[in-house]
């Protein structure tokens, strides 16, 4: 696969081990696809790794993550409710400034086979959608993030988006009727503009950990047991 053609666009967050193990698992099922690591990472950075394009806002040279967040005066306090808004706010960022579709792939997933046939470049996305639960019990449709091709060319023409604040929980109020998390406000996007997509399991292609950073050395208990996929 070609990388400047195939990319795969990982957003890390204080998570190395989890994110090189995911890159190591994509290149050894993949061989070739670029690979662009958007780091907004604030303790523990992602280090350079060869072929790798790493995005540095480690300091909020790109996005300045708390003057952005001082626009919305009702957003939530708790600690960790703004990482679903930074995800999608980034990943609009690199929509924005891409031509070309690439992959969205989580840091804390490991590949199992060649993702290939998830380039549909007719397509406004092609990835897994589930329903969203909030704790609410408030349920919202939406496309999984963990590894979801994100059609860039058919989303810019057709003028969809994958963060809106004002469908963002964290950035709205404490509403239990507001259960918008990743993925929810891009799958209603894209369905409302009448855009191609295609619902694909993407369980065959990746196994996933979940809230890598928030498991702290549980992480490293399942990097060794799944090792066969990423060493």
């Amino acid at each position: 696969m070609n990388s400047e053609e195939y990319v795969a666009a990982i957003v890390h967050y204080n998570t190395p081990t989890l994110t090189q193990a995911a890159i190591r698992s994509l290149w050894k099922h993949s061989p070739g696809v670029g690979v662009i690591v958007f780091d907004n990472s604030d303790r523990e950075p992602f280090p350079k790794m060869d072929g790798v394009e790493i995005i540095d806002n480690t300091r909020g040279q790109v996005i300045d993550f708390d003057i952005w967040l001082s626009q919305f005066q009702n957003k939530l306090t708790t600690v960790n409710r703004w990482a679903s808004a930074k995800h999608c706010y980034t990943v609009q960022w690199l929509i924005n400034k891409r031509r070309n579709p690439f992959v969205l792939m989580d840091s804390d997933v490991l590949i199992r086979q060649d993702i290939a046939p998830l380039w549909i470049r007719s397509q406004a996305f092609v990835g897994q959608v589930k329903p969203h639960s909030s704790k609410y019990g408030i349920k919202v449709d939406r496309v999984l993030p963990f590894l979801c091709y994100v059609g860039v060319p058919v989303l810019k023409q057709g003028g969809a988006t994958y963060f809106n604040p004002k469908k963002m929980y964290a950035l709205t109020s404490r509403r239990p009727d507001c259960a918008y998390d990743t993925g929810c406000w891009f799958l209603e996007d894209v369905k409302t503009r009448g855009l191609p997509y295609q619902e694909k399991s993407i369980e065959p292609y990746c196994l996933h950990f979940g809230h890598g950073s928030w498991k702290g050395k549980k992480a490293d208990d399942w990097l060794e047991a799944n090792k066969e996929l990423w060493g």
